[in-house]
């Protein structure tokens, strides 16, 4: 009898260990085992087991994220590493998992250098994944690889980004840092490098911690002969001195008894997390103590909110004021109280500054959804800071409401230009008039300032008379016509630049057919071709490809040896995605007529968009041997020369 005890102890202790093997921590630890030993392919299927027999579930997720970091890092077979962080992201793209997928996404796309693949994960975490510690992680690399994919500007912000979301730390001034490196070395920009190492000092001066930062920021200062600021004093600055006078109505507002009076109350309202990485509570406390805020009879606790969080704003402490205005806006929603447009637009701005760009277009798209006339009120604050000279911040202002409103865009994009010009960028001036114009071919406005950009301040008379043609609405040629499709095309707006290239097509044709002239004839036939081509690939862009070949089979019959036939093949091509095939046809439609720079310009931006830059000088220059006068030729070779120099 205790020999069928001892064994039928035995079987259940069997059965105990064997269950025991089966759970996924075990699984989990067996397969760590199998890769401590180098077996790399056992772990997998031991991680892929788990995957099967536990769908959904976190012990499956922690699986899949361990089989991709086998594929890429052991195992060198990184597309299938890539698969396996991309069905983590599938499964569950909120879980804190799916943030780890995209960080090692972010991290392969990197090394690989597809900067712009790992841009997307970067900016996803950062803006999902606000308070994981991975997504400053993140923001690090994204900076890191703006600035390795040549993107300065970007990288610039992005550290500054960085900066604002740790205030009062040695991570800011690291990245402040880190931006003042760039706009000296990268930039050469010195004059912006000086003013962001005098911000660092006087802001950061006074933190044990950044010392080394401090230091080598005024070993720049002096090496640019610019002054050396004293250290800002806390109690110096406007929350200082507000948090002082709080301080001081608190001590006269204690009763003998020693409790506060009149306290506003906060509401009941149970407020979701932010994304600003510390709570509204925190920030109240750090105001007014341990205790409430005290207020008026008539005060209620958002309205205090709302107006500490204008002296953190005014302070550009972003992150702190941000965590105020969103709960404050939270409460006075929950009420049913409407609030002042500027508030949303404040809570856009300290997201968009801490570098969570998607947070910052919802906040704005909501408030607008709930009030049309939140963007009028957003475009006048940007145009009374435009009045008073605070440019910087009326472009920030007319900036964060382009988009969610299509027919005010046109409009938003004219002051967004008339700020630039203001701030003597002239380049970007010009790109915000063009871009007003795309999607509004007919505003004369837009058109009347582009006009003027290009011929005072950039010099381009003969481009500048197009528009200024456009303005008296002399509209009968074919260039004026094709450039207006051009610039319609440059940001997207395919329908309308289509309606331009044809119109420009038949504008040639009707000339063509009263011509008599054979010189003119074959002009004109070209300009023709052009301009059904391009109207046929912008049809192709708007997902119309069926419309888009009709268009080109029609030119064929008409003219089966039209010259740019080959071009036509290979803009399509680039479309589909078959590089060789644009190439090739590029190629052939050089041949056919070495004399025309649209082919030439085409195969050269291909090859600039590729990294194929000797390639791209090595065409043009052999194209200006014998048309050494194009501008259009010219405009892109120089800078290409001068960046590999």
């Amino acid at each position: 009898m205790k020999y069928v005890n001892f064994c039928l102890l035995a079987t259940l202790l069997f059965i105990m260990i064997a269950m025991i093997g089966c759970l996924p921590g075990s699984e989990l630890g067996t397969a760590k085992k199998l890769e401590e030993a180098k077996d790399y392919r056992g772990a997998i299927e031991v991680y892929q087991g788990v995957v099967v027999n536990k769908p959904g579930t976190t012990e499956a997720r922690q699986a899949q994220l361990a089989i991709g970091k086998l594929y890429i890092e052991k195992m060198n077979r990184p597309q299938e590493g890539i698969k396996a962080y991309q069905a983590v992201i599938n499964d569950a793209p909120e879980s804190d998992e799916a943030a780890e997928a995209r960080y090692s996404l972010g991290m392969q796309y990197y090394r690989q250098q597809e900067y712009e693949e790992a841009q997307t994960q970067f900016d996803t975490i950062i803006n999902d994944f606000p308070n994981l510690e991975l997504s400053h992680k993140a923001q690090l690399m994204l900076a890191k690889s703006y600035e390795d994919g040549q993107k300065y500007e970007l990288a610039v912000e992005v550290f500054d980004n960085f900066a604002n979301r740790n205030p009062q730390s040695e991570r800011a001034a690291q990245a402040l840092a880190n931006k003042a490196r760039i706009q000296r070395n990268l930039l050469k920009d010195d004059d912006e490098a000086k003013r962001t190492l005098q911000f660092l000092v006087k802001k950061y001066g006074n933190i044990d911690t950044a010392q080394s930062h401090i230091e080598k920021a005024k070993e720049e200062l002096n090496d640019l002969n610019a002054e050396i600021p004293k250290p800002e004093n806390p109690e110096e600055t406007q929350i200082g001195r507000a948090m002082a006078r709080q301080q001081e109505r608190r001590e006269m507002n204690r009763p003998r008894g020693g409790s506060e009076v009149s306290p506003t109350m906060k509401s009941k309202v149970v407020v979701e997390d932010s994304g600003f990485g510390i709570s509204a509570e925190e920030v109240m406390r750090s105001f007014g103590g341990e205790t409430a805020i005290a207020g008026d009879e008539q005060g209620t606790y958002y309205d205090a909110e709302l107006m500490i969080a204008g002296f953190f704003y005014g302070d550009e402490n972003y992150r702190d004021a941000g965590a105020l205005y969103f709960d404050a806006i939270s409460r006075a929603e929950a009420e049913k109280v409407r609030l002042e447009p500027l508030n949303y637009l404040r809570l856009s701005i300290c997201y968009r500054k801490l570098g969570m760009h998607q947070k910052a277009a919802k906040v704005l798209k909501k408030a607008a959804s709930r009030d049309p006339k939140v963007i009028d009120a957003v475009k006048s604050t940007g145009q009374n800071q435009y009045t008073n000279g605070e440019y910087e911040k009326a472009l920030e202002t007319f900036k964060s409401v382009i988009g969610l409103n299509r027919n005010k865009d046109t409009e938003l994009y004219w002051f967004v230009g008339k700020t630039y010009e203001k701030l003597g960028d002239y380049k970007k001036e010009r790109e915000a008039f063009e871009r007003a114009v795309a999607i509004n071919p007919e505003d004369t406005d837009a058109l009347q300032s582009l006009a003027e950009v290009l011929h005072f301040r950039l010099k381009e008379r003969k481009l500048a008379v197009v528009f200024q043609d456009l303005v008296e609405n002399k509209r009968d040629s074919f260039e004026t016509m094709k450039i207006l499709g051009d610039v319609c095309y440059k940001y997207g707006e395919y329908s309308k630049a289509q309606i331009k290239y044809k119109a420009a097509a038949r504008t040639a044709k009707r000339h063509l057919e009263k011509s008599e002239n054979v010189a003119e004839k074959k002009i004109l036939t070209h300009q023709y071709g052009h301009g059904t081509i391009l109207a046929a690939i912008s049809t192709y862009k708007q997902g119309r490809e069926e419309d888009a070949l009709k268009l080109i089979d029609t030119l064929t019959s008409e003219y089966p040896d039209h010259t740019l036939l080959p071009y036509a093949n290979g803009e399509i091509a680039l479309i589909k995605g078959d590089e060789q095939g644009a190439v090739d046809a590029f190629k052939e439609a050089i041949e056919k007529n070495p004399n025309s720079d649209i082919p030439v310009i085409a195969l050269g931006d291909y090859y600039v968009s590729k990294g194929y830059n000797d390639e791209a000088i090595a065409l043009w220059e052999g194209y200006l041997e014998t048309d050494k006068y194009n501008a259009k030729v010219m405009r892109r070779l120089k800078p290409l020369k001068d960046s590999s120099e």
